[in-house]
């Protein structure tokens, strides 16, 4: 995988329209890369949008990001979960907000992203290779250009069934054949726009090129170990969701195991466990 030149980008944007970054994210993270930061400062950042605010709150007392005890403000989510995870629920509320459609059949998609990125957290704490809220972070943003191109090409939900069918080729060469661009291309182009490293963002690029993981790539080797973990926790979610996807299981699962050092029955033994954990998180949150 060869991270493409600015003309390229431009080229496969085909009309999409990215949103900007916005402002309170960019202020929050400035705070943050701040040596001298302040918790107090960055929930006073936070609390300038009350519904901001709430949806953190709200997000910070799920199951799947695991504070073990009820938070009731922005201050306790800061002293509980800390900066990292706080910005990871920051950037999902914005990001959700920001690439928002008014088409009801994405639930799932965001339902997806949210489990995808707690299961990517919980693969990075079991198996290392990078930071848990590295691989949250990724989780969310892997594939936020779908909503970007259902809203730019009517056809693309079809496009979309196609590639979740074929067994042979990539997932982004059906979408590239179809659309001249791809969701990977696209997340990447806005993941970037917003100021994510570049280990997150060329992750996000390769994220259906399971190439990466058995040849010579561009791409840093944590970007690899995210695009494995990711095609782990797709798999799990696409089961604990019921809406599994065989055909690009079947071409993640041997590379994405070679790469982790993982023989397949141990690899099938972490899945097991990990759909029993998503479970366990559905069970207390619906209790």
């Amino acid at each position: 995988m060869r991270i493409p030149d600015q003309a390229s980008l431009e080229a496969s944007l085909q009309g999409v329209q990215i949103p900007s970054c916005p402002v309170i994210l960019t202020e929050v993270m400035k705070e943050l890369n701040n040596p001298l930061n302040s918790g107090r400062r960055v929930a006073e950042l936070i609390g300038q949008d009350v519904g901001l605010a709430a949806v953190v709150v709200r997000a910070a007392n799920s199951p799947l990001v695991g504070a073990g005890r009820r938070i009731a403000s922005v201050d306790d989510a800061i002293r509980m979960l800390g900066f990292g995870t706080l910005t990871n629920l920051v950037m999902e509320a914005l990001l959700r907000s920001a690439v928002g459609t008014r088409d009801a059949s994405l639930e799932r998609f965001w339902d997806n992203s949210r489990y995808a990125a707690a299961a990517g957290a919980w693969l990075a704490r079991t198996l290392g290779g990078t930071r848990a809220d590295t691989a949250y972070t990724f989780g969310l943003f892997h594939d936020c250009g779908i909503p970007l191109l259902v809203q730019r090409f009517p056809e693309y939900k079809q496009v979309l069934r196609m590639a979740n069918q074929s067994g042979e080729r990539w997932f982004t060469d059906i979408e590239d054949e179809a659309l001249n661009t791809n969701h990977a291309v696209i997340g990447f182009i806005l993941a970037r726009s917003w100021g994510l490293n570049d280990v997150v963002c060329h992750g996000i690029l390769s994220h259906h090129d399971y190439s990466v993981l058995t040849t010579p790539s561009d791409i840093a080797e944590e970007s690899r170990t995210l695009v494995a973990l990711n095609a782990i926790a797709d798999h799990v979610v696409g089961a604990h969701l019921r809406t599994v996807q065989d055909a690009e299981w079947d071409k993640a699962r041997e590379p994405a195991a070679a790469f982790l050092g993982l023989g397949l029955s141990e690899l099938d033994d972490i899945t097991d466990d990990l759909l029993y954990w998503l479970d366990e998180q559905r069970n207390r949150e619906a209790a």
